[in-house]
């Protein structure tokens, strides 16, 4: 045989080996039972894995010879089968489908939040304590479980992954993740991220209970960081009881991870399971999973091993390595002397630092390091604006977009957790030390030995301050968190550092004097502060170059008239000023430069020539002067406002939270809006809405009273909310349909049907409750492309309503409608009403989840309907 057909036959064996190797790597995967829950890209890998089994059973025969075996397919150079090369089946084919193979589960590799630190890798003994945790929160007889061991183990992505199971698996009614470290503030959170009041007592709970007057609402409440007994009995203790809106008494299973010995925890919880470094085996096969190069060779260089086994087991230390490791950033005639030479922990972490090139990764790295656990993206962004880290950059919202680039970056690299939902991160305890370590060798963190070196300070509180006046004429960034009261600030502290950019001073009482010789200031925090100084205006009008001022819950009455001096501010938040009563007129309206404005529960006495202890007070107006605002939290009440005009909002608005009225607590949204809307109307405010502009391009909207309104979308948006993503509507007296084609004329064609534009083409979500008089949703004919995209429906205490929708209805509109809810309707007799002549009806094809409950008049679901061909229900 010739040299040239043997180097072909070496070519196809090598081919068929890999797509063998690829094919045995798809079936791990597909087979593990907690594989990834993006059930598009498992099924585009089932897909892949039938065309692979098919090419190796039938194609490769015919490519190879008919008596081709697995043997031979798996020996890559055998030369006992000589290859058919006048097949239609050649090296490209198998080419294409290993690499196909490659990109799915690199593709699936990236999506669990863009780094291997953030997913849970299944081992058997990992799959052992998983489904020991997940049998013991359901236990009746189990109402604590502990998780412990020491940092970097992976603690964090297990009880992440009982979290995403018991939410798939619907075996509780909610379910909510916490970190307890310095966050005093837990249970209005947990209260927050159930929707729910935090008032009702222990008492008054039991009492219900033996009455039997309320239901139970069983939730899932996993407490990350426990350190000491105590906190988490006093944290029980003030947990939210009761959930009002579904009438609900609230029930807890405790799920609870600490790096602590677990004797310490040991009368918290009746089961405790200890999480362990991986061994050798499983944590090589970590480390190949992730580091696997995306390029045409899947192999990793035979010094990874070595690279491996000075993670020393850690899942966070393989993760952060394999990554940087993955596509051959790490060199090895470099990595494996430094790893030698330094037998620490901290030397794998250095090598994926080594890996963000760019000098505004790395700062964001260290300045992400020093906020704490359960961070807020917004006080990073304060932060970055401050120190100028994207000189480009002339906009808030740009500068928001180039940050969470890079914080996707930090991911990727398995440097940064998140810490639930798109507002807040986290960063893992090793990591957060390591990087201290990092900013005190670059920026001089809190490097008193060496003064003069110091670019960033971060203190704790004011005893650890060496020093009456800071002498460091490279100081950047200063950070203090509380004001200890038996060492005030120094009057003179920041005297003589005139190149300071970002000032943090939060929980204090005092203000120095020096503040105000900080000419090159960016940015001033002062969260949760007592200001009360008469001298504050007085030092804060100095600050000419201040970009981003934050006075988040501070003890604060009157905003100090000279704050309309700071003509280049462009972020102001207010937030949580709940004392804040005064806001001087023609202070706001000054601050021209102004692109975001932050009021949550701070000052409402929005009003025009009323008087607020003899001071006049601002009014809605002011606002619309402020043409470079496009986002604003805030609450208004309309009936104060004397100006009759179409709208006191722009509609150019990029984010808005805007609250009428003083029944909506909750300002986060559970489903990421950018643009959400609550109102309380009565029968005055809903005819002269002005909001109306903003109500055309809400997402997110919140209706609640509507005295006087009959049909929500004829009379609230003649257009038919044609941006609406989510809708609810509550307590309304005299809402009788949210859609009404019949309203101006007794007889609708299809001719005028097809004139008007479709009404909610977006919408997702719809909740009706206690809408006493509403007899029907939709009243005549509802145009095709309307509720196209709804998803979820429900409808509870709608006493009048006898049926939800038509099947006619259902036919056209609702195509994509998934989960149906329904609860306390008295008359409800039917949930779809048969409006067809004659034939079977087909509908509600993608319905998967169905609820119902208290119900006494229902007789059927629809009658003479094909009930949910092939569908499976929860």
């Amino acid at each position: 045989m010739s040299l040239k057909k043997q180097a072909k036959i070496k070519i196809h064996y090598q081919q068929l080996a890999d797509l063998e190797e690829e094919k045995e790597r798809v079936e791990r995967y597909v087979n593990n039972p907690y594989g990834s829950s993006d059930s598009q890209k498992m099924k585009d890998l089932n897909d892949w894995l039938r065309k692979a089994k098919n090419f190796i059973n039938g194609s490769a025969k015919k490519l190879i010879g008919p008596d081709v075996g697995e043997q031979h397919v798996k020996h890559k150079y055998s030369f006992k089968l000589c290859p058919n090369f006048n097949s239609p089946w050649n090296c490209e084919d198998i080419g294409v489908l290993v690499q196909e193979a490659r990109r799915l589960l690199e593709d699936i590799s990236r999506g669990d939040q863009n780094g291997a630190v953030n997913r849970f890798e299944h081992f058997e003994w990992t799959k052992n304590v998983l489904d020991g945790i997940l049998e013991a929160v359901q236990c009746r007889s189990i109402n604590t479980v502990t998780v412990y061991g020491e940092s970097g183990t992976g603690k964090t992505m297990l009880v992440r992954e009982v979290k995403r199971i018991a939410e798939e698996q619907k075996l509780f009614d909610a379910v909510v993740m916490a970190s307890v470290k310095q966050n005093p503030r837990i249970p209005d959170e947990i209260a927050r991220d159930l929707g729910v009041s935090n008032e009702l007592t222990y008492q008054e709970a039991s009492n219900r209970r033996k009455e039997r007057k309320l239901t139970e609402k069983r939730v899932l409440l996993i407490l990350e960081d426990i350190w000491e007994p105590e906190i988490c009995w006093k944290l029980r203790e003030k947990l939210p009881l009761e959930d009002k809106n579904e009438n609900r008494l609230l029930s807890y299973k405790i799920l609870l991870t600490t790096t602590r010995d677990s004797r310490v925890l040991f009368d918290l919880s009746e089961i405790q399971f200890e999480i362990k470094p991986l061994e050798g085996k499983e944590a090589w096969m970590l480390f190949e999973k992730i580091a696997t190069y995306r390029t045409e060779s899947r192999r990793l260089p035979f010094y990874a091993r070595e690279i491996c086994k000075k993670c020393y087991g850690l899942p966070i230390a393989i993760a952060t390595l394999a990554m940087a490791l993955k596509g051959g950033r790490l060199k090895r005639k470099t990595i494996l002397q430094e790893l030698q030479s330094q037998r620490s922990l901290h030397s794998s972490f250095y090598k994926s630092y080594d890996c963000l090139k760019s000098f505004e990764l790395q700062q964001t790295f260290l300045l992400c390091s020093l906020m704490g656990h359960n961070a807020a993206i917004q006080d990073l962004l304060k932060y970055t604006i401050g120190l100028d880290l994207f000189p480009g950059v002339k906009s808030v919202e740009e500068a928001r977009a180039a940050l969470l680039n890079l914080m996707t970056k930090l991911r990727y690299f398995s440097l940064l957790l998140d810490s639930g939902g798109n507002m807040h991160f986290g960063m893992h305890d090793i990591l957060m030390i390591f990087a201290k370590s990092i900013a005190f060798r670059e920026v001089g963190l809190n490097n008193w030995e060496e003064m003069k070196s110091i670019k960033w300070v971060h203190l704790s509180n004011t005893s650890e301050l060496p020093i009456d006046q800071l002498n460091c004429q490279h100081l950047t960034f200063f950070h203090l968190s509380k004001e200890d009261p038996s060492k005030p600030i120094p009057p003179n502290l920041f005297a003589g550092i005139g190149g300071l950019r970002v000032l943090g001073l939060t929980k204090t009482w005092s203000m120095p004097q020096s503040i105000s010789l900080l000419d090159d200031l960016h940015t001033l925090r002062l969260d949760q502060s007592v200001l009360r100084d008469a001298k504050m205006g007085a030092i804060i009008s100095k600050l000419k170059n201040l970009q981003v001022l934050s006075l988040v819950g501070c003890d604060l009455e009157e905003l100090p008239e000279e704050i309309r001096e700071l003509t280049k501010l462009k972020l102001l938040d207010l937030s949580d000023c709940t004392k804040l009563r005064v806001i001087p007129p023609n202070v706001l309206s000054r601050l021209s430069r102004l692109e975001e404005l932050y009021m949550r529960n701070s000052f409402d006495q929005w009003a025009e020539g009323v008087k607020e202890r003899g001071n006049e007070i601002a009014n809605l107006s002011e606002l619309k002067q402020l043409k470079n605002l496009n986002v604003i939290e805030v609450r208004i009440n309309i009936c104060n406002i004397q100006m009759k005009e179409e709208d006191l909002f722009s509609e150019n608005l990029a984010r808005y939270k805007i609250f009428e009225g003083n029944v909506w607590h909750f300002w986060d949204s559970s489903y990421g809006s950018s643009k959400i809307l609550k109102l309380k109307l009565d029968e005055e405010t809903s005819s002269e809405l002005p909001v109306k502009k903003v109500l055309k391009k809400t997402e997110e909207l919140h209706l609640q009273g509507l005295s006087g309104v009959n049909n929500a979308v004829n009379e609230l948006d003649e257009e038919g909310f044609q941006e609406l993503k989510y809708l609810f509507i509550q307590d309304a007296q005299n809402v009788q349909h949210i859609i009404n084609s019949m309203k101006d004329a007794q007889n609708v064609d299809q001719d005028s049907i097809n004139s008007m534009k479709p009404a909610f083409p977006v919408l997702e979500v719809l909740v009706l409750r206690n809408l006493e008089p509403m007899e029907k949703i939709c009243h005549g004919l509802v145009k095709e492309l309307s509720f196209r995209k709804l998803r979820m429906i429900t409808v509870e205490s709608c006493n009048q309503l006898k049926n939800l929708f038509s099947s006619s209805t259902a036919k056209r509109n609702f195509l994509q409608l998934q989960e149906i809810r329904v609860t306390k309707c008295s008359n409800l007799e039917e949930i779809v009403d048969d409006d067809e002549q004659g034939g079977e009806i087909d509908i509600l094809k993608e319905l998967c989840s169905l609820r119902l409950e208290d119900l006494p008049k229902l007789i059927a679901f629809c009658k003479r309907m094909t009930l949910f061909q092939g569908q499976v229900f929860d």
